[in-house]
């Protein structure tokens, strides 16, 4: 968990490693693992890319370590496990865990992944997309990208919905293409946290805009008549994990597929539902341009801030209520009492 290794003790608030002297500004987090309480050190005048874990016993600075202790419950579970998951994880920042309210300590037979995978009976894609020559970035009249969907700083920038298409890996263009911003990856920085009455969710530890890109939807690729049996048994045990792929499709059609994160997934396996989402979804193309078999993202639908859940509406249609249903906890001002499954 450490970038550099347990620091010695040396003074009032600070420490001392290979480098030389280390004042402790903040500490930003804590976990239990293997019953020694790790915490998260933000260190004075160095950037956020040298914050690393310390074990408690190894820190001396009482005055900062009280009165974090005084603001923020520690974990009351071992996450130890939760953390190995963790560990293939690619998102550009570490996620972190905090589990105040049970003894929970990680998700059973879970499997992180970056990308979906395809399961045996799901084609994989074959629509061709013809590259474009741009070199280094993408000019105008790329044939690549039919409207400018995100602006300079790389936030989504067209109605929810709109599909994205993103220059792919045959393009000429480098990886630094204003076009390339799903595929690079999330930059958010991610803390999962359990919750009394839902199970696990997923904060944001930093300050998000609006059109942020926060994480790609991946997990099992399946056919409609896999995912129409693993439906019916997922809810009869209260589970909601299967994201149709129809963003292509018009209204009254069944996708052809689905992804099922239920076993396999990423961040984005743990998002909660919401009445009133900070998130929504647009489909993305990248490799191929096959309608059947988009790419689903998560940009911010508004501006979010630090500390703030991050969740999207479940079951945003009408037309998806008349079926079993959960009781909803999200706290939205506007909540419907229910999570249609």
């Amino acid at each position: 968990m450490s970038r550099s290794g347990a620091r010695r003790r040396r003074g009032h608030g600070s420490q001392k490693g290979g480098g030389g002297h280390y004042v402790v500004e903040a500490i930003l987090n804590d976990v239990l693992v293997g019953g020694v309480h790790m915490y998260e050190i933000k260190w004075k005048g160095y950037p956020d890319d040298h914050n690393n874990w310390v074990a408690g016993w190894n820190l001396n600075c009482p005055e900062i370590l009280e009165e974090y202790n005084r603001t923020r419950k520690q974990n009351t579970a071992d996450v130890s496990q939760f953390y190995k998951i963790l560990e293939s994880a690619a998102e550009h920042h570490p996620i972190t865990v905090r589990n105040t309210v049970d003894e929970v300590g990680y998700p059973e037979n879970f499997v992180y992944i970056n990308k979906s995978v395809y399961s045996d009976e799901v084609p994989r894609p074959c629509s061709p997309m013809f590259p474009c020559e741009c070199k280094d970035k993408c000019v105008a009249d790329c044939p690549c990208v039919r409207e400018r969907y995100y602006d300079k700083n790389g936030r989504v920038q067209v109605e929810a919905g709109t599909a994205l298409m993103e220059c792919g890996p045959k393009c000429g263009c480098g990886v630094n293409c204003s076009t390339r911003v799903v595929q690079q990856g999330s930059g958010v920085k991610f803390e999962i946290q359990r919750y009394a009455h839902k199970g696990w969710g997923v904060v944001t530890r930093t300050a998000l805009a609006r059109g942020t890109f926060i994480g790609e939807y991946v997990g099992e690729l399946i056919s409609f008549e896999e995912a129409e049996e693993r439906g019916l048994a997922d809810t009869a045990m209260g589970l909601t994990y299967l994201f149709d792929v129809d963003m292509a499709y018009t209204g009254g059609e069944f996708a052809d597929f689905s992804i099922d994160a239920k076993m396999q997934g990423n961040i984005t396996h743990f998002f909660n539902h919401s009445c009133q989402p900070n998130m929504e979804i647009y489909p993305v193309y990248v490799e191929h341009r096959d309608p059947r078999l988009h790419r689903m993202a998560f940009f911010a639908a508004r501006d979010i801030l630090a500390g703030e859940e991050l969740a999207f509406d479940y079951s945003p249609a009408a037309s998806d209520a008349g079926g079993a249903t959960l009781d909803c906890f999200c706290g939205a001002a506007s909540c419907r009492g229910s999570i249609f499954l």
